[in-house]
Parts: structure tokens; C-alpha cells; sequence
């Protein structure tokens, strides 16, 4: 396999099945959030909220929802307590809340566009890492049935890693997953991400980043992406100068059409026969008559 951090394209890559873009300038890793960019857990951690403050007999308006949905989850437990005068505390509250995601989540669905997009940069020969807040058990659940996909993955950081000091905002999760992919700098590395904290800490990082956000989330909480969208099925790899999909996958297959001039000389030709036929029809028509009369006469 060829290196993914080749800046030169003088030498043909050691990797004969790598498309021509792959040691071309532009980005050679990619890092994802698990939580926010690879799982699709947006709509889980609003029904925990919505279901939990109903045991309650507390409503949570729209706009409150819409607030705290990039928010941590004690941020988030600190502030619905005090909106909402709940007769718990907050710490009671977030761990009630993490009990029942937990529950939840066990088997969260994959970001729509994401298994085609990680599949595609592998193929590229691109270095893929994902950070995760969880512990490497609760990881190992959460995967479970889907190994080979997340095989892709050359580096995998988890929530409690002796290394991280600190979690986001901060930006130590994206320098330790940039050291541990080798070579991955901040000019050849993009990032996935989910929530404004993710977002400040690979910005922190100088680092480029895509954050995938519902189009309810106000568009403050996204000033500093670099680029915002709905799922990874609206990324197009080209924009970060990375090889598009057609580099790994074959072209659709065209639908042959007859030409205009196909179908005229198809239609002559039927019109031809079908005179042929009307012709042949009155001429055997004429001939019984003609029978018909002499055997009168006789």
C-alpha cells in the first residue's frame, strides 16, 4: 500500500490498485467523531430527553430542544433542570439520562453516506481514525455485528485513553489521533464531526472540519466549520481535493437508446410492410371476386 502522506507523484505508487489522485496534494487522513459522525444518534438523545422530562410531568419546548442539542449532557441536564424547575437535581437527572441512551444506543444505525464514504477513502489508500468518548467495552458493544466495516479504522482513540488529558473543547483528541495516524498533518488532514464543542477542538487543532448538523441547529453553532451539512450522502470528496467515488466505483451503466434516425427507418420499414400486406390482402380479395364471377356465368 502506498503511503498516504506521498506529496509526490513522480514515483508510481507501491500500491497498483491506488487511482491517480492518491499521492496528489490534498487531504491523505481523515478523522471521525463515532458518536456524532459515524453513528447516527442525533434523534436518540432527543427522545431520551423528551421521554425522561415526561416522567416528570415536564414539557420541554422546541426551542429549548433545539438549545441544548449540541450541548454535553451535563451542560445539558444543568440547564433542562433549571428551565424547568425539575424537582431532582441535575447530576440525578444526567445520570438518569445516560441510563436510559445507554439503553438506547446499544445498537445505534450508521450516518447515512458513511459506510460508502469510509469504504471509498479506504480504497484510496487515505489513514481513517476515530475518536470515540466511550470506553474500548462499551466501543466493542457498540460494534458488535459490524467489525468488518469499522476494520477500516487504522487508529481508534477511546474516552478513557491514559493520554487524553482533557476532553473537548479542548483539542487534545485530534493531536493525539493526528500523531498515532504517522505522518498526518494539519494541511492533509479533515475532519467529521457532529457538535460545536467537536468542532471548536479540531479548529483549535488548526485542522479542517466537516460538521454534520440538522438544519434546525441555528447557524451559529456552525460558524467556525468549514464546511456544514445534513449527512455524509451531500459530501463530495472533490471539494477537499481527495478522489471522488468514481475512482472506486464503476460508472452506471448506460441505457441504449435508438436513434431518431433508427426509429424512422423502423417505422418506414413497418409502414412499407404494412402496405406490402393491405396490397396483398385486396389483390387475393380481387381474385376470389373474379372467381366468383365466372362461376356465375358458367
Amino acid at each position: 500500500m502506498c503511503s498516504p502522506s506521498c506529496k509526490s507523484c513522480k514515483a508510481p505508487p507501491q500500491c497498483t490498485r491506488c487511482p491517480p489522485m492518491c499521492c496528489s496534494p490534498g487531504i491523505s487522513y481523515c478523522i471521525f467523531d463515532l458518536e456524532s459522525a459515524v453513528f447516527d444518534t442525533r434523534h436518540v438523545y432527543q427522545k431520551a430527553l423528551i421521554d425522561l422530562a415526561t416522567s416528570y410531568n415536564r414539557i420541554i419546548p422546541e426551542l429549548l430542544l433545539i438549545q441544548i442539542g449540541p450541548m454535553e449532557t451535563a451542560e445539558m441536564a444543568e440547564l433542562i433542570c433549571r428551565k424547568l424547575n425539575m424537582p431532582v437535581s441535575w447530576e440525578t437527572f444526567r445520570f438518569q439520562l445516560n441510563e436510559l441512551t445507554s439503553a438506547m444506543i446499544a445498537n445505534p444505525p450508521l450516518m447515512p453516506g458513511v459506510e460508502r464514504l469510509v469504504r471509498h477513502l479506504c480504497k484510496c489508500c487515505m489513514g481513517l481514525a476515530l475518536i470515540t468518548s466511550c470506553s474500548e467495552s462499551m466501543y466493542c458493544s457498540k460494534i458488535r455485528d459490524r467489525e468488518e466495516f469499522f476494520e477500516h479504522f487504522s487508529t481508534v482513540l477511546f474516552g478513557d485513553d491514559a493520554e487524553v488529558r482533557a476532553s473537548k473543547p479542548q483539542p487534545d483528541v485530534y493531536l493525539i489521533a493526528m500523531s498515532r495516524l504517522g505522518e498526518a498533518g494539519t494541511d492533509c488532514t479533515l475532519v467529521f464531526e457532529g457538535t460545536p464543542q467537536g468542532v471548536q477542538a479540531a479548529t483549535d487543532a488548526r485542522l479542517p472540519v466537516v460538521m454534520l448538523a440538522e438544519s434546525t441547529l441555528p447557524c451559529c453553532w456552525s460558524e467556525l466549520a468549514t464546511l456544514r451539512l445534513e449527512t455524509l450522502e451531500e459530501f463530495d470528496p472533490e471539494e477537499f481535493n481527495m478522489p471522488p467515488y468514481s475512482c472506486t466505483e464503476p460508472p452506471p451503466k448506460k441505457v441504449k437508446r435508438k436513434s431518431r434516425r433508427s426509429s424512422q427507418t423502423s417505422s418506414r420499414r413497418s409502414s412499407e410492410a404494412m402496405r406490402a400486406a393491405a396490397e396483398a390482402a385486396a389483390a387475393a380479395a380481387a381474385e376470389e371476386g373474379g372467381e366468383e364471377e365466372q362461376e356465375e356465368a358458367e
